[in-house]
Parts: C-alpha cells; structure tokens; sequence
C-alpha cells in the first residue's frame, strides 16, 4: 500500500468518525447502581434558565421520550426511577420546553446512566461434610455467585466468612482458618475442635466506588454445613504371655 492510499484512508476514517453521533461516545459507566427495591430521583437543572410555570418538562427513558409534565413546582421536573425497574442499563435525559412561544426548547441532556444490578445470590461448596481432625488442614470452602445471575462489567462480588459451633457464634473466625484475600476461599486450620459447624459467606457487590442503593442490603448468603469428629488415637499393643 502506497504512502498517498494510506493518507486516503485516514481522510476516509476520520470523516465517518466525524459522521458518528455524539451518543456513539456517550459514557457506558453508571452514575449509580440500584439493587433490590432501591430507587432515586433525577432532578435537573438547566443552564441560564429556571423553569416556570407552564413549562414543559419531557424526560426520555432508554430513549423513548415520556409523556411531557406540565411544570408548576419544582417537583414536577423530578424523575422518580420506579422500584420495579428490570435489571440492565438504563438511560434518562431531560430537556425543557419553554410555555413563552419567544423562548427556544432546550438540547436534550448528556445522558445520565443507572444500572440495575440482579438479585444478588451466592452459593458456598466444600469437598466434603465429615472430616476428622486430623482432616481439616487444607480443607477449602468456596463462595461464589450463583450461575444464574449476570453481573455487568466493572461489578464483582466479594465476601465476608462467619460461623457457628452447635448453634452458637464462633467469635473470631480465624481460629477456625483465614479467608484469601479475594475473600472468595476459605482454609480451614488443622486440628479443628471437633463439633457441628456452620460456614456463611455473605457476599455482597463490588461496584469500583460508584454509588449503590441501596448497599447496606444488596447481599446475600449461603452456608455449609460441616461436621468434625474425633480420631481415635494410634493403637499401642500389649504383649502378654
């Protein structure tokens, strides 16, 4: 290929990117992450102009432009994002139609991006139920999200490990073993008491510091069930005539 058909090109590519709508650009990262029954509201605000009664506010919802609200207080600009919200990403633009004819509408806002996160769901596998005592050592616990949930890019789940000893909280964990420090293993120690234990994992999203609503209940759990039981020691043999 010859230097001038290389230039040629180049004038042709950057001519179909100019060609290329704003929204071919527009951010894919979310403003916020809504989980569960969590909701927001999207007020806007529009340059050099305080809406005024009369006023048309037209909010457009993954593009679809929505029923215009006739303006006559400030809530009447706000978009309340329903609970019922599907998981995906969604976006929301607003823009204003002034009721004084002289008065041009305005653009259409930048978009702003939410992201429904699923339901969360995890579960917890070991290699086994029963082990010995002397069985414990390596012995790995593995939480991880249940395959039937999706997680977009950027999201992760991470995991925090509890349990019990017949029914009652085992208060510091690491008697038991340690987490790894993605938090999605657990290592039991050797020598583990014998006794019915229970191992949680409660896990919860990772979002990269973007805002999610509601975060204190956006998790979930599951458990497994293990049982350590006694070795009997190694056999001496008495000699008798």
């Amino acid at each position: 290929m010859t230097k001038k058909s290389t230039k040629n090109y180049l004038r042709i590519f950057a001519f179909l990117m100019f060609l290329l709508p704003v929204s071919a650009f527009a951010q894919t990262t979310p403003n916020v992450y809504l989980c569960g029954t969590g909701t927001v509201k999207l007020t806007p605000s529009f340059t050099g102009y305080t809406p005024v009664a009369g006023d048309k506010i037209i909010w457009t919802v993954d593009g679809t432009a929505q029923s215009a609200v006739t303006y006559n207080v400030a809530a009447d600009a706000i978009f309340n994002v329903p609970a019922s919200l599907a998981a995906g990403t969604h976006t929301y633009s607003v823009q204003v139609q002034p009721a004084d004819a002289n008065l041009c509408p305005s653009d259409a806002s930048d978009n702003t991006v939410i992201e429904k996160l699923p339901t969360p769901l995890i579960t917890v596998a070991a290699p086994g139920s029963v082990y010995c005592t002397d069985q414990t050592a390596s012995t790995v616990f593995t939480a991880s999200k249940d395959a039937s949930i999706t997680l977009p890019t950027g999201v992760t789940m991470t995991y925090l490990w509890s349990a019990t000893l017949g029914g009652t909280a085992v208060t510091d964990i690491t008697t038991l073993g340690a987490a790894s420090a993605s938090g999605d293993t657990f290592t039991l120690k050797a020598g583990v008491a014998p006794g019915a234990y229970v191992f949680t994992a409660t896990g919860s999203y990772a979002t990269g510091g973007v805002q999610i609503v509601p975060a204190t209940t956006c998790t979930a759990t599951a458990s497994k069930a293990i049982t350590v039981t006694v070795k009997p020691g190694k056999a001496t043999i008495a000699v008798a005539p």
